[in-house]
């Protein structure tokens, strides 16, 4: 295939990822898909492997070519019309609320490829409203699971499934209309790719797909082969004190030889009791994100290519690999500080690219009320960003949901208009960054107030203990902790409580989530307040 084809087509495939994006906010339900951005869409060749994606959330990009690698384990090659569906932890997904749905592309009969759709379900069920919450103990409290099954079968939909999926999830409109948004969305990957065939000659595209891949796998191998040939290790800590815990040790060791990058988790703790534990695929994708990251302008791309030269080493049963039925429900928390740890030992690695440490406390909240307005119960989502770590020639940046999240905030108009809350305030917290010659980027402050009569749910924020805040780099000084306060109904003043945790909320009780701050890079010339 000439180079200028093969550009062409290449483009076309990430173009037509991009547009299967569209289509899904534009057709889903919930605001935590359609304003917040939490779902990434995918295409695959015809062995499964990832070829091309859409850039939303780099935590569930990473991981999809696990989750199809499983249902086409279970099922052997898809049949046209035929649609899986899959969220299982175990088998290739992040956490239960991440609904998997993929469809095979066929074109006069020959199967060409497969296209997929990722997406943060607002509830699949389970002890807790949302599902997802870090005090869950087995996985069986997580909602309803689906190792695989066959969503669509011929063309038509599989009613028994449908109305298992209705009545076990606490919010069946929008549960059923954002599984349609993804199944739109996979059908506009389809019909593009036939159009393409059309076009250019099945074989033509089949030809592409596979030296895309090729094509970044020389580029990966050239990039790792210049990269210095040593070890990196670094270690952090998850801030633990669910039920008294202790904080959960991360290990990681990074070293490129011999055209291949090695990352090696040994020394990491034993997976947790709680909710906090992260299933394989998404300790992949926190490792792929970092690489990204440091692949500059060497052209590598986010495929196959690049995935099959990174040898993820995860002992089995730590926190980066559980045993089953170990709980998975809160395991973002855990990417974040993956990712964050890769970026740091990278940094070791190549200093002329290194940053100063970022914020992972990611506070997220699901709030469960009644509106009265609207006369249905309701269930809020709702994610903070905030400081980036400094750079060498830059003070970080504000408010970013950083590393593999990338969700967009809930804007308050939705938050108001939607659910019967009030969001009191939004805003930047000052002198929050680490101090240095470039400053950490400031954390993000959001207060909400009921305004029914009773609301309940749970919560979570990490880097809440200063000792495990962004760190600073060359000097520069850490970034402030993050931090959750309460006030209720009639008083005055906020009151500190656990990062993480259920509470049970009443008319006028106001929230806070405070996320924490970036580091700061080299000295300051005077300490801060100075």
């Amino acid at each position: 295939m000439d180079a200028v084809t093969q550009e062409i087509l290449g483009n076309a495939l990430f173009a037509i990822s991009e547009e299967m994006a569209v289509v899904e906010y534009r057709s889903s339900f919930s605001p935590i898909i359609r304003e917040m951005l939490d779902f990434c869409c995918g295409l695959f060749d015809s062995q499964g492997r990832m070829v091309a994606h859409s850039e939303q959330i780099p935590a569930q990009l990473g991981l999809m070519q696990f989750a199809l690698g499983a249902a086409l384990d279970a099922h052997g090659a898809l049949a046209e019309g035929d649609a899986v569906l899959t969220n299982n932890p175990y088998l290739g997904g992040t956490h239960t609320n991440d609904l998997q749905i993929f469809m095979p592309v066929y074109v006069d009969g020959a199967l060409v490829a497969y296209a997929g759709s990722i997406a943060h379900h607002i509830d699949v069920g389970g002890t807790y409203p949302g599902t997802e919450s870090p005090l869950t103990t087995e996985i069986y409290q997580e909602g309803v699971i689906f190792p695989a099954i066959k969503y669509v079968d011929g063309g038509r939909r599989n009613e028994a499934v449908a109305s298992m999926i209705a009545a076990n999830v606490r919010d069946p409109h929008s549960t059923m209309g954002d599984i349609g948004a993804q199944l739109a969305a996979c059908k506009r990957g389809i019909e593009r790719i036939q159009e393409l065939c059309a076009r250019h000659g099945r074989a033509t595209v089949v030809e592409a797909m596979e030296l895309l891949l090729d094509d970044t796998e020389r580029r990966a191998a050239a990039l790792f082969s210049s990269w210095p040939d040593r070890a990196a290790s670094v270690e952090g800590f998850m801030d633990g004190g669910i039920d008294g815990a202790a904080p959960t040790r991360i290990a990681v060791t990074v070293r490129a030889s011999a055209a291949r990058l090695v990352v090696d988790f040994t020394g990491t703790a034993d997976q947790v009791p709680t909710g906090l534990n992260v299933p394989i695929a998404s300790t992949h994708a926190g490792v792929y994100f970092a690489v990204r990251c440091f692949a500059g302008d060497s052209g590598v791309r986010q495929n196959d290519g690049l995935t099959r030269l990174v040898d993820v080493i995860a002992p089995e049963g730590s926190l980066v690999n559980p045993l089953h039925p170990a709980p998975l429900s809160a395991r973002h928390l855990a990417v974040q500080r993956i990712a964050d740890l890769m970026v740091e030992a990278l940094g070791e690695l190549l200093p002329e690219r290194a940053i100063a440490g970022s914020h992972v406390s990611f506070p997220a909240w699901t709030l469960r009320a009644w509106d009265q307005r609207w006369g249905k119960e309701t269930i809020l989502a709702d994610i903070l960003g905030g400081g980036t770590g400094a750079r060498r020639d830059a003070d970080g940046e504000h408010a970013l949901d950083t590393y593999t999240s990338n969700c967009a905030i809930l804007p308050t108009e939705i938050a108001e208009l939607e659910y019967p809350w009030r969001v009191e305030r939004t805003e930047l917290v000052e002198g929050s960054g680490g101090a240095g010659r470039h400053r950490g980027g400031m954390a993000l402050r959001r207060d909400i107030t009921l305004l029914a009569d009773h609301g309940d749910g749970t919560h979570y924020v990490e880097q809440t203990r200063p000792e495990f805040a962004a760190k600073g780099r060359d000097g520069g000084l850490p970034g402030a902790a993050a931090v959750v306060r309460l006030r209720r109904a009639g008083e005055t003043e906020f009151t500190t409580i656990p990062g993480k945790g259920y509470l049970r909320y009443r008319r006028g009780d106001t929230v806070s989530f405070t996320s924490s701050a970036g580091g700061g890079y080299g000295a300051p010339d005077v300490e801060p307040g100075g």
